[in-house]
């Protein structure tokens, strides 16, 4: 019998796994500008990095842009949840949550020490951490604005317990706003 994976918050999920990529990154670029001795920060690699930091980001937050008429279709579309069973354990959704905050700050450090160590830009690091802010910035703006607007939450299978295919493909679920907690009073 293949048992559901746990729903968890977007809401909950992209700000806590965005500030933790953002706040592991910061504790990484400071071990970084700190330790190594040559940063390639001046002169043509100098520029070289700058000039890449700023076209990733930029890239980065018209993605946000261009997708976001089409995420807010989707919430629109959400499947409304009345059996809030569906929703599953709180612990395991924290441990899911939990999980996705780890797998960041995993990614985030590994990606601050390619930068750094195979590819000579230090500052491909920082383009991470301004994607995973961005993202943050997206979230809140996003779903956050939807949910208070809609009087609802918004819920989706978690990523690091479906994978990245399963997840894009799952549809959002809409639960009453606060019906969770009152869930969780009256067991």
């Amino acid at each position: 019998m293949d048992v559901a994976p746990p729903l968890v918050r977007i809401v909950a999920a992209g700000l806590a796994e965005g500030l933790t990529g953002v706040l592991v990154g910061a504790a990484a670029d400071v071990l970084v500008f700190t330790a190594v001795d040559d940063l390639r920060l001046s002169g043509t690699a100098g520029r070289v990095q700058v000039v890449g930091l700023a076209v990733q980001t930029l890239l980065w937050a018209v993605g946000f842009l261009v997708a976001r008429p089409r995420q807010l279709r989707e919430f629109g579309s959400a499947v409304t949840v009345h059996d809030l069973s569906v929703l599953g354990q709180a612990e395991e959704r924290t441990r899911q949550l939990r999980r996705g905050c780890v797998r960041v700050a995993v990614f985030v450090i590994l990606a601050t020490a390619a930068g750094v160590f195979l590819i000579h830009l230090p500052l491909f690091g920082l383009t991470v951490q301004l994607m995973l802010l961005l993202g943050l910035i997206h979230t809140w703006r996003t779903a956050v604005w939807w949910e208070r607007r809609h009087g609802v939450r918004l819920w989706k299978p978690a990523l690091s317990a479906v994978g990245r295919e399963k997840f894009r493909a799952s549809p959002y679920y809409a639960t009453a706003a606060g019906a969770e907690d009152r869930r969780t009073c009256s067991a």
